[in-house]
């Protein structure tokens, strides 16, 4: 049985902007006097923290992972899969298990068992709700189709490692 494994990294050090208006003139202009541009850092613990807010803890929490037939590249404004074909709740939903700041999700599916055989399966996605085309998708994955026979598996392993300790 083949495995795929995908996952990113998901770095939370964002520019912050500061914006510094001066009185000196006796009235402030419109546009500030001053953008000095600084790094904000979010700590481990506070990525723990996040990592636990998606896992099986809170109310909504992503525990489905849905495939589906679209080729069209994961963008960050993605909503939904482009093809769902199938939604299951997660085998694996864990937070903090194989790294203190990575959350985990495993699904499989089996050809005839989950009448997902023939297609060209090439995207999976991880949402907080069962039905199918709702929802809120937390992470969109692309990859070269792969069409299952009847008694063929595909295991789906997403890890998102919330920044790095």
């Amino acid at each position: 049985m083949s495995t795929e494994k995908f996952g990113e990294g998901l770095p939370l050090l964002e520019p912050v902007k500061v914006e510094i208006f001066r009185g000196h003139r006796g009235y402030y202009l419109d546009t500030p006097d001053e953008t000095p541009c600084v790094g904000d850092l979010i700590t481990t613990a506070g990525r723990n923290w996040l990592a636990l807010r998606i896992g099986p803890a809170v109310n909504s929490p992503v525990g489905w992972m849905a495939v589906g037939s679209g080729a069209t590249g994961a963008a960050l404004g993605d909503t939904a899969l482009v093809r769902e074909i199938s939604r299951k709740v997660l085998a694996t939903n864990t937070a903090g298990i194989t790294a203190a700041n990575v959350y985990t999700a495993v699904a499989t599916w089996g050809g005839a068992a989950d009448t997902v055989q023939s297609i060209a399966i090439a995207e999976a996605g991880l949402f907080n709700h069962v039905g199918s085309g709702q929802g809120t998708l937390f992470q969109r994955v692309t990859f070269a189709g792969v069409t299952l026979a009847d008694s063929d598996l595909l295991k789906v392993t997403l890890e998102t490692n919330v920044g790095s300790s």
